[in-house]
């Protein structure tokens, strides 16, 4: 085994290692077996992460099913409103709605202020239906997917169209599923799930394919369109990467996120935003704190394991302060029994490692059997090592060993007594005498 020790350090995510922290400090506190104690913290730790997420979850789904919801409704009422021309003009009456055109979309993030809109919304579209039936116009039901037995996005935005097509006397009417099906392969590229629709931006240019003179004007239109949903496609794709990226920062940050940046990623999230200049500086400033004010836990929380984990082990311990791990420093530690000798432990913050190596207090007549001494405790060190070793991997604190040196090659370093923990050492020295006796 070993005399003077070297081993680069390393943590356990901060979760764990502070997980480890807990246990320790509980199961002293209880008088329980830390296994036991860490496995129930962290069985809690881990129920609470899920609630926390699966809320968060549920919260963001809420918003993105209304959302999608609203914009569906809103572009159902807008084309219903567009029919609604031909048939006052036919009927020669005139639509008193109940809800002004252009009304905005709730920009507040309350779910209750969305769903008086979408009432809104849809108990006008209903007002117009019926205001429609009433004038002997007849409303062919929407086609609807088989599978689902919902409304196909596509589908539902051409059934307006064809309507607005067949009101207008002057069109010639062999031309209009022509018409219908270079909307409908376009339109197509989109990939609209059943809770989409089409974006309002490309409905009045689509409507004016349909609504065409000729299929010459219609393919011009066209050309136009194919150009705005390859815009569109791009457009949804740099979505898709700004959720990913707001989802990756949400799993960095988890529960540290500050309240303000936590509402962007869920805004960007649920559709409502990008992920544009200002909320990435946000975000990079916010893990930075983060990532900083975490090393600082996670080495506070490794020096508290390192000095329990000692103590457990049998050892009084002296110096291993809350910084040990931050600044660096000192400290010492042995049994009841050892006398003048430690193991002293200094910890190097830029290099991250431990050094061991055992140590004595100077003052006494070298002799040799004051070397067999120092030879007897470097191996009773030399053999607990690897215990110690063992202990600190199973609690979070990795010391991968670099540099071992074997019992005996270099002598026990002697040291100034002032370095060395003065109560401990003058306790010791009481009864290190008969404890040498024994030895023989």
């Amino acid at each position: 085994m070993s005399g003077p020790a070297t081993a680069a350090f390393s943590f356990a995510p901060l979760g764990a290692i502070a997980l480890a922290a807990l246990a320790l400090r509980e199961a002293h506190q209880m008088g329980r077996e830390y296994q036991d104690v860490f496995a129930e913290i962290k069985r809690r730790a881990d129920a609470l992460s899920q609630a926390r997420d699966a809320s968060q979850q549920a919260r963001i789904d809420e918003r993105k099913v209304l959302r999608n919801r609203a914009l569906r409704s809103e572009a159902r009422l807008e084309r219903l409103r567009g029919l609604l021309g031909g048939v006052e003009d036919a009927a020669g009456v005139h639509f008193v709605g109940g809800l002004p055109a252009g009304m905005p979309t709730p920009v507040d993030r309350l779910t209750d202020g969305w769903r008086r809109h979408i009432e809104a919304v849809e108990a006008e579209a209903v007002r117009i239906q019926d205001f429609i039936r009433q004038h002997n116009i007849t409303l062919q039901e929407m086609p609807v997917d088989q599978d689902s037995n919902e409304v196909v996005p596509v589908e539902e935005a051409l059934h307006v169209y064809m309507m607005h097509r067949a009101m207008q006397a002057q069109l010639d009417h062999q031309q209009a599923d022509a018409a219908r099906q270079v909307v409908k392969r376009i339109l197509a590229r989109l990939e609209l799930g059943l809770d989409e629709t089409v974006p309002v931006e490309l409905d009045h240019l689509a409507k004016s394919i349909v609504l065409a003179p000729d299929l010459v004007r219609a393919e011009v239109l066209a050309m136009e369109l194919r150009l705005q949903v390859q815009r569109l496609c791009e457009a949804r794709a740099n979505e898709r990467a700004d959720v990913e990226e707001a989802l990756r920062l949400f799993a960095a940050m988890a529960e540290d996120a500050p309240k303000e940046l936590a509402q962007l990623l869920e805004d960007v999230i649920a559709g409502e935003r990008m992920m544009d200049a200002p909320a990435h500086e946000l975000a990079r400033t916010a893990l930075t704190t983060i990532e900083a004010r975490r090393m600082q836990l996670q080495e506070e929380a490794a020096a508290q394991v390192l000095e329990q984990s000692l103590r457990d082990l049998g050892y009084e311990v002296d110096g291993v302060e809350s910084t040990f791990f931050i600044e660096g420093g000192v400290a010492h530690f042995q049994r009841h029994g050892w006398g003048e000798y430690f193991v002293r432990m200094r910890a190097g913050v830029q290099d991250q490692t431990l050094n061991f190596n055992v140590v004595r207090a100077r003052g006494a007549v070298e002799s040799a059997e004051r070397r067999r001494v120092d030879a007897f405790a470097e191996d009773r060190w030399c053999s607990e090592f690897p215990k110690m070793l063992e202990t600190l991997k199973a609690r979070g604190l990795t010391l991968d060993v670099k540099r071992l040196l074997g019992a005996g090659e270099l002598p026990v370093q002697v040291v100034d007594a002032s370095t060395l923990p003065a109560e401990v050492l003058q306790e010791q020295r009481s009864v290190a005498p008969k404890l040498l006796k024994i030895k023989r």
